[in-house]
C-alpha cells in the first residue's frame, strides 16, 4: 500500500503538468429535428464551456448552452407564432482522438435543459433531461483556443407541441423520439496551463 502511495504522489505532478485549464465561449445556429423539424427556423445557439483536462486525451467539461429559435404558425397543429427560448447546463466527459496543437475530440455526458417562451404555439414552459453529445475540431495557439463544435441533444422527456382549444394536446415526444435539437458553434477561449 505504501509503495501505491508513493507510485500516486510521485506520478502526480508529471500528470498534472501536462493538465489544461479552459474557458471557450461559443455562438452559433441550433435546430429542433422531427416534430419541430418544419415547424420551427434555425435559430441562434450561445454558451459557454469550462474545461479541466488533467491529462492530454481524457476531460470533463461543464457548460451552458442556450438557444433561440422561431415556432412558425400551424393552424392544423394548434400552434401560433412564438419564440422558443432553452437553457441548457451539462457536464460531459471529453476524449480528444489526437492531442496536440489541431485537436479533434468527442463527448458525451447529462444535461438539463429548460424550455420556455413558446406557450403561444402550445409548447409549455418546463424542463427535459438531455443527453447532449457530440463532437469538434480544436485548434491551440499558445494560450488561445478557436474551433468548432456539432452539439446533439437527446431529450429524454416529453416537450408538448401543440394545443387544442387552448388546451395541450397529446402531440410530442417520448424519449427524445420527435422534439431533439441539434447545435453547431464556433469557439473562441483561452487556456490555461
Amino acid at each position: 500500500m505504501k509503495k501505491l502511495l508513493l507510485i500516486l504522489a510521485l506520478a502526480s505532478p508529471a500528470a498534472l503538468a501536462d493538465s489544461e485549464f479552459s474557458v471557450v465561449l461559443q455562438g452559433g445556429a441550433s435546430h429542433y429535428t422531427q416534430s419541430l423539424n418544419s415547424g420551427s427556423d434555425t435559430g441562434a445557439a450561445y454558451g459557454v464551456r469550462l474545461g479541466f483536462l488533467p491529462t492530454p486525451m481524457l476531460g470533463l467539461e461543464l457548460g451552458y448552452l442556450g438557444t433561440q429559435n422561431n415556432v412558425n404558425e400551424s393552424l392544423s397543429q394548434g400552434r401560433f407564432a412564438s419564440t422558443l427560448s432553452t437553457n441548457e447546463g451539462y457536464a460531459d466527459v471529453r476524449l480528444n482522438i489526437l492531442p496536440g496543437d489541431l485537436t479533434p475530440y468527442v463527448f458525451g455526458g447529462y444535461g438539463m435543459t429548460w424550455v420556455n417562451g413558446g406557450a403561444a404555439s402550445g409548447i409549455p414552459n418546463g424542463n427535459a433531461n438531455t443527453l447532449p453529445f457530440g463532437g469538434g475540431l480544436e485548434v491551440n495557439a499558445g494560450q488561445f483556443k478557436i474551433g468548432g463544435r456539432f452539439q446533439y441533444n437527446y431529450l429524454f422527456d416529453k416537450i408538448y407541441t401543440g394545443s387544442s382549444g387552448g388546451a395541450t394536446t397529446s402531440i410530442g415526444a417520448d424519449k427524445g423520439g420527435r422534439t431533439d435539437f441539434w447545435s453547431a458553434s464556433i469557439d473562441l477561449g483561452a487556456s490555461f496551463r
